[in-house]
């Protein structure tokens, strides 16, 4: 894991950002400054990646900060990194507040009234979602403010491989159909997943590898539709999961699922895989027909 550190001059009128999403304040007359290390974890999704996922954020990425004084006083606010400039003064908080919770989630967001917003995996251009959970701050404090970020999102790597029949130029054809519950609500102002909505949407992919940001939710409900040189199969990732004794009845995010598939003209046979964090804690072996 990597750290990049950046530094928000917090230097935004707490009115003033309510007026667009996109507006940050000017410089009030406080300018004790808000240092804020953001730490991204292996595989996190950030503009420049290493071999591990590790990274860090470049200038001009833009996140959301989620600022809440009150239950019912909460501001969100777009922060380009090492661009934006905001300092603790221009939040025009009561004088009896000392504490504010602070959350944050990249890439930015549209934040509803309600401190919600609605994440497609299917629509979103970026699909690893990151969420830095709330945290409580000082007030005028000089301190560093860590944001953890870690990964919302569950994800599922597929890499198929020639067997019986096939060669690695077909399967560059091969079709790789997910389907599954594609939408969640995310608490912006706690930084977590509230609610997966039940719809469902599919993702095709071609060639030897498919590679899936997939939102939290039950392994029986999520299928795979497997087509190449004719041949049609039809798996059941809580199945395909049993089978390679390491059942999962849920998805969790940050974590992820790596299965190697060997293609064969008699059936599908796991060559391998692995489940837990993204750091592949659990790895397994083994041959299995599915068909």
């Amino acid at each position: 894991m990597k750290k990049n550190c950046f530094y928000v001059l917090m230097a935004a009128a707490w009115m003033a950002v309510s007026c667009t999403s996109n507006e940050i304040p000017t410089q009030s007359s406080s300018d004790q400054a808000i240092t804020i290390v953001a730490s991204v974890s292996s595989q996190s999704r950030t503009p420049q990646l290493n071999p591990d996922g590790s990274g860090s954020f470049e200038k001009g990425d833009v996140m959301t900060l989620c600022i809440a004084e009150t239950e019912s006083d909460k501001v969100p606010m777009d922060y380009a990194y090492q661009k934006d400039v905001v300092t603790w003064g221009g939040l025009n908080l009561s004088e009896n507040i000392s504490r504010v919770n602070l959350a944050a989630c990249y890439p930015k967001q549209t934040v509803a009234q309600d401190g919600t917003f609605t994440f497609d995996v299917l629509t979103a251009s970026e699909k690893d979602l990151l969420l830095a959970p709330v945290q409580t701050v000082q007030v005028g404090t000089a301190n560093t403010v860590n944001l953890n970020f870690a990964h919302a999102l569950h994800r599922l790597d597929l890499t198929f491989t020639p067997g019986n029949g096939y060669s690695a130029e077909d399967l560059q054809n091969l079709s790789c159909a997910l389907t599954a519950k594609n939408q969640c609500v995310v608490d912006a102002f706690k930084g977590e997943i509230k609610e997966v909505k039940a719809e469902t949407g599919k993702n095709t992919v071609t060639g030897n590898t498919a590679s899936f940001y997939m939102i939290p939710q039950a392994t029986s409900g999520i299928t795979l539709d497997i087509a190449v040189g004719g041949q049609n199969r039809t798996l059941v990732l809580s199945d395909l999961l049993q089978q390679l004794s390491k059942p999962q009845e849920e998805l969790k995010g940050g974590a992820k699922c790596e299965i190697t598939l060997k293609v064969n003209r008699d059936g599908i046979v796991v060559e391998g895989g692995s489940i837990g964090a993204w750091e592949d804690q659990v790895i397994v072996e083994g041959d299995l027909t599915i068909g």
